[in-house]
């Protein structure tokens, strides 16, 4: 039902189930927050969202006060700026507040309302938090110095990843966020999505910076210098640089990758259209089974890390076919060192746990984000808005649509069942609609080749869990289900650039980002691994049919991620 109420002098109808915040931000009114994640994040403890209602004795969080009929709001009284403006110096009165050495400077959710309310960051000082980096885990950093203990990343890893990695331990000014029983983060469950890390308004959690390691790979002479990249980087990276969420700018960034000094830049999307024949050979084979357990995809890393944390009994059910990622870098070295080149390789990943994975097999040699890229980019004094596009090199730098669309969730399984269904049948079917669209969960039937298969498109781990659970006990049966653990897919990973989710949410970006995607791919002329000639060439020119060969390249040997990562760092 909706009802009638004023916001600042302005008469709003709205529904009378909102919160004043919700209302305020339909109607472009800004209340500024810091612990505020709608629906997963809602504790009213930052008290920065404050507000003025008429008849109430003290000022009201505008994020749990729901609205009333003629209730009158202000937003920004004299009154309400001085609270707001206390709140935050009293956040500061423990915080590292050396910002020009944290990795989040002007990026910082607390350090723009600090300027924007002009705090004394002295006003309050006393005792600090105690100042203890933890770099243990490959692909997050965290540093409790810098924590406001807005429970944002643990209500994200718990209500989204199912993982409760991260939780808020010890009482009163002890009171910090970590692992249980004050674990390391790479001892604990952590499993490097990095959806904390996007989430976090201060430099408490950020991504391991990998851009040292490139910048020493770039200086070298004695190598041929690498970049490749993954889908769901060329519809992000546009934001680093003030562009609309979702912007396609492929060639431009290939154009900067060439600028900043790499010898070749490839497609990790021709790695994905190597990984779909590879994964749909593995499901026809893995039907003809009858088994009670379905093939799972394996090419996100933090789903992978999951399961051999929590459900090891499960590994042997993950696909062997190595990521994109890794089966492209495993083809280029193998297609240079066979020439005597040696080559060393960057990836270019939208995911931090994908540092883990680079980590754990060895064969690329720096990992970093779509934000690594964007710094790096600046660090080298490029005008990205002013770019030509340039186009992938040959002889890896050609893709298909099934390639592009692994960025969205639901992709994989597309791109797998365009390659089946015409491999099988002979029949195109470039669209696939049925497995768009999920919303955590999606069951789908398809007629395979006159069999009707079960498929579960998944994506975030919590419902991962609840999808794992109802096979164990016999309630559910698939012959093959995708997981991403990262909410929307790879396009919302945990290395694509920081936006302000007080303007809009993340199940909107990452529908913003894929619709681009989509677009992309239905402008291509060719939808499906079986027409990449790139792919087809390598098969027949390069492995020649040797079987050995292609399996050593393009499936793995499953690796313990924390096991391999502990013997390396000791």
């Amino acid at each position: 039902m909706d009802i009638e109420i004023i916001i600042d002098g302005k008469k709003i109808k709205a529904d009378s189930n909102s919160t004043i915040l919700e209302v305020a931000r339909k109607n472009d009114i800004e209340i500024p927050t810091l612990c505020y994640l709608k629906g997963i994040n809602e504790p009213a403890s930052c008290r920065v969202c404050v507000v003025e209602v008429e008849g109430a004795r003290n000022l009201v969080t505008a994020c749990t006060t729901k609205i009333r009929p003629d209730m009158v709001v202000k937003t920004n009284t004299t009154k309400v700026i001085k609270a707001r403006k206390t709140a935050l110096e009293l956040l500061l009165s423990n915080h590292n507040k050396n910002c020009l050495n944290c990795p989040k400077n002007l990026k910082c959710d607390f350090q723009k309302l600090v300027e924007q309310f002009h705090c004394d960051t002295e006003k309050y000082a006393g005792a600090t938090t105690e100042n203890h980096i933890d770099d243990t885990n490959h692909a997050i950093v965290r540093d409790m110095s810098k924590c406001i203990l807005c429970g944002k990343c643990v209500s994200v890893c718990a209500k989204l990843q199912g993982c409760s990695a991260i939780t808020k331990i010890n009482r009163g000014f002890e009171t910090k966020v970590g692992s249980d029983f004050d674990k390391c983060m790479q001892e604990s469950s952590c499993i490097g999505c990095g959806q904390c890390v996007l989430v976090c308004p201060t430099g408490a959690l950020t991504q391991k910076n990998d851009i040292p390691k490139v910048l020493d790979i770039l200086e070298k002479t004695d190598v041929i210098r690498i970049a490749q990249v993954a889908p769901s980087v060329r519809v992000a990276i546009g934001e680093e640089f003030g562009g609309k969420i979702g912007e396609f700018a492929e060639g431009k960034m290939v154009t900067a990758l060439k600028e900043i000094g790499f010898d070749y830049v490839f497609d990790v999307n021709m790695g994905a259209d190597f990984t779909i024949v590879e994964e749909a050979q593995e499901l026809i084979e893995h039907l003809k089974t009858n088994s009670k357990y379905p093939l799972f995809t394996s090419c996100c890393p933090g789903w992978f890390n999951y399961v051999q944390k929590n459900y090891p009994d499960m590994e042997k059910y993950l696909s062997s076919s190595k990521s994109p990622n890794e089966m492209l870098a495993s083809i280029i070295k193998y297609y240079f060192e066979e020439q005597g080149k040696k080559v060393e390789i960057v990836s270019v990943m939208p995911c931090t746990g994908k540092k883990r994975e680079v980590f754990a097999h060895g064969v690329i040699d720096a990992c970093i984000t779509t934000r690594e890229l964007g710094e790096l980019i600046r660090l080298k004094g490029i005008n990205f808005n002013k770019l030509a596009d340039s186009k992938f090199d040959d002889p890896f730098g050609e893709y298909t649509g099934g390639a592009l669309i692994f960025g969205v969730t639901g992709g994989v399984t597309e791109a797998a069942l365009r390659y089946a269904v015409h491999k099988l049948t002979g029949k195109k079917r470039n669209i696939i609609e049925d497995v768009r669209n999920s919303k955590g969960v999606k069951e789908v039937e398809v007629d395979l080749g006159g069999r009707t298969i079960r498929l579960a498109i998944v994506h975030g781990l919590a419902n991962a869990q609840r999808v794992i659970e109802d096979i164990i006990a016999g309630e559910k049966h698939y012959d093959f289900v995708e997981v991403m653990a990262c909410p929307g897919g790879c396009v919302n990973g945990g290395g694509q650039p920081y936006v302000d989710y007080n303007k809009i949410s993340a199940t909107e970006v990452a529908k913003k980002r894929a619709a681009t995607i989509y677009k992309a791919d239905g402008d291509m002329k060719f939808k499906e691994a079986g027409e990449n000639k790139g792919v087809a060439k390598v098969y027949s020119e390069l492995f020649k049919g040797d079987h050995e060969l292609i399996h050593k390249l393009l499936h793995y040997v499953h690796v313990d991620y924390d096991r391999v990562e502990e013997s390396k760092d000791n």
